[in-house]
């Protein structure tokens, strides 16, 4: 997996960035709620399993799927793997790829976790890709426009191929 090209992001526009922080927001009853949150730098928490749901990935799962800790380097497997955002939230160890609303198909595994319906997720500005002093989440892949949301049979793939990668080095 380690020579995947790394995909060129274009800065979205205000008008982008206003549409896909208007998708976010659009998981709560009171989107605005939300953008009030990310007006001032804070994360926002928002509703899974309306719009989009999230997969709790663990950073070994990650680094063993993109054969990588380089931040960079697993950056970029990501965004070509996946096709869609990315969180990381360094303090607890953990990535959350946001997939459709339905849950991806695939055999249990202790690193990776489907989080839907009546769960909430904190999310962060959109402006956020690296981490940054007093908040703990960033955008490791960030939303690029609003519905594109990580394939979730990619997802599936490249859960059991970090799984079995972890049982290896485990062996």
């Amino acid at each position: 997996m380690n020579t995947v090209d790394t995909p060129v992001v274009h800065p979205l526009t205000e008008s982008e960035q206003e549409a896909v922080r208007d998708w976010l927001a659009g998981s709560l009853n009171r989107p605005q709620v939300a953008k009030d949150q990310w007006e001032k730098g804070a994360i926002a928490t928002l509703a899974l399993g309306r719009r989009f749901s999230a997969v709790r990935l663990t950073e070994p799962l990650v680094y063993a799927m993109t054969e990588s800790s380089r931040p960079i380097h697993v950056t970029g497997v990501l965004a070509s793997a996946f096709q869609g955002p990315v969180l990381h939230t360094p303090s607890t160890r953990r990535f959350y790829a946001f997939t459709p609303p339905a849950a991806p198909a695939w055999e249990h595994s202790p690193h990776a976790e489907y989080l839907g319906r009546d769960t909430y997720l904190g999310v962060p500005p959109l402006e956020l890709t690296e981490p940054a002093d007093g908040l703990d989440g960033y955008w490791a892949v960030p939303v690029t426009c609003p519905d594109r949301l990580c394939d979730p049979a990619r997802l599936a793939a490249l859960v059991a191929a970090g799984c079995l990668e972890l049982r290896g080095c485990e062996s």
